[in-house]
């Protein structure tokens, strides 16, 4: 008897250790054994963007949203909407170079609080980079590309998309990391974003003009006679730019919705025309107007040192003219 009960309890024991196993393999590939784990981070880092979440549609035109989140909890965005005409994809903006300047030149747009933040933190630091990223099978055309992604030791690791195809990469604290990312969010307080123009949105370009007429610097042209007077001015013939060829044209004038914001500023003789260059054209609420990703280095020596005339030149939306009033002001 005392046998029979032996072998019936040894194979129960079995049957259970099989039921376990069988559990085991069906989650293997999201749930990674606890002595597997990384360490549990207790703080968050300095100086250092977290989490890029963007959307990006060249369908109908330019549409773009980007927003950063930085360790110290600030939240910072820029957004566009435009039909223009880029003329140098190769200095476009990197997406560090979109968080510095917003950096920069602009206020957070929101703030996430550091115990949320160092909760969604922890979650990033356990992420499986090796992870696979699984999509779905229904692809929707023309829908554009929404993508968060996180910093995982310096490598950005994209770990949800939606939007032309859906889908997430398959490891458990991705998907922790991105629930309580947009909880968040929710939270954050965020405002209306910044818009930040560049060579990756639209035609911006600095040019020398010695000589220049200096009575009326900033500008904004919205119509072919002040073109005209802008060109007489400067020396500068837009007109005959392949990127300003629809500019007055009777059946296709570009000036219906885009207008031209140009600067001419001063600066040392020694400077060449790439330092002083602008790299972009911001619009937000605490500042309008042309921004360096590294400013010119400027002589702060007492002795006198030549300048020479350049002007900044960038295509920018005309739908809200108001919107560069600070820049002209």
């Amino acid at each position: 008897m005392k046998l029979t009960k032996i072998i019936a309890s040894a194979l129960a024991g079995t049957l259970l250790m099989s039921v376990l196993c069988c559990g085991c393999s069906d989650t293997k590939e999201t749930r990674k054994p606890t002595d597997d784990d990384k360490p549990v981070v207790e703080e968050l880092p300095e100086d250092e963007i977290l989490i890029m979440c963007a959307y990006r549609n060249e369908a109908w035109g330019h549409q773009s949203h980007i927003t950063f989140v930085m360790s110290d909890g600030n939240v910072y965005s820029s957004s566009e909407e435009f039909e223009g005409r880029n003329s140098d994809w190769s200095h476009s903006l990197s997406d560090e170079d979109r968080a510095l300047l917003l950096q920069k030149y602009t206020e957070p747009t929101g703030h996430i609080d550091e115990d949320k933040l160092l909760k969604i933190y922890q979650q990033i630091m356990q992420i499986d980079v090796d992870a696979d990223f699984v999509y779905e099978d229904e692809y929707a055309c023309d829908a554009g590309t929404h993508y968060t992604k996180v910093n995982v030791d310096g490598e950005w690791i994209q770990i949800s998309e939606s939007g032309d195809q859906t889908g997430s990469l398959k490891d458990r604290h991705a998907r922790k990391a991105d629930i309580l990312l947009d909880g968040a969010f929710k939270d954050a307080g965020l405002k209306d974003a910044a818009h930040i123009y560049s060579c990756t949105e639209t035609f911006i370009k600095t040019f020398e003009c010695p000589g220049a007429d200096l009575k009326n610097p900033r500008r904004i042209i919205t119509n072919m006679d002040e073109l005209k007077q802008f060109e007489k001015d400067t020396g500068i013939n837009l007109e005959g730019m392949e990127e300003f060829e629809y500019f007055g044209n009777p059946d296709y004038d570009q000036f219906g919705w885009i207008c031209i914001g140009v600067e001419i500023v001063q600066y040392d003789d020694y400077l060449s025309l790439e330092d002083v260059s602008a790299d972009a054209f911001i619009v937000s609420e605490n500042y309008t107007g042309f921004a360096y990703i590294n400013d010119p280095v400027i002589d702060i020596s007492d002795h006198v040192v030549d300048q020479k005339c350049y002007c900044h030149v960038v295509q920018i939306p005309a739908y809200n003219p108001s919107d560069y009033d600070a820049f002209l002001n």
